[in-house]
């Protein structure tokens, strides 16, 4: 019985195989610009051309008579991690900064030495909390 099998290969269904239309030589057509891509580049040079032109003057403008519009292009433009915290202690050097303590000593020193109508330990009624 197993030669019977092996004698007779059993036949599948096939489909015709598809093809595909001949297609005529035809070169490819260029790709499309980007409509958003080129309006972006012409507005932006748009706006370079017109402040080369009127820039300044209108930045002065803006300024002078609309402070709060000026401070918001200011710091639109800015980065956003703009880090403002600038310490001048640093360019100071060690004797300087004791000459700035001092200074401060000798105009606070009336303050702390004499208390203005307050007890013993010199704060007030109003700020001592009694």
């Amino acid at each position: 019985m197993a030669d019977d099998v092996d004698a007779k290969p059993a036949r599948r269904k096939t489909r015709p195989a598809r093809r595909k239309p001949a297609r005529e030589a035809v070169a490819p057509t260029p790709r499309p610009k980007r409509t958003k891509k080129t309006l972006g580049d012409d507005f932006l040079a748009a706006v370079r051309a017109d402040f080369r032109a009127h820039g300044a003057g209108v930045i002065a403008e803006v300024r002078a008579d609309k402070p709060d519009q000026y401070l918001k292009i200011v710091l639109s433009v800015l980065p956003k991690d703009f880090d403002v915290a600038v310490n001048h202690l640093d360019v100071l050097s060690d004797e300087e900064i004791r000459s700035r303590i001092r200074g401060l000593e000798a105009v606070l020193r009336p303050f702390l030495e004499a208390p203005a109508d307050g007890g013993e330990d010199g704060i007030s009624d109003a700020a001592g909390g009694a």
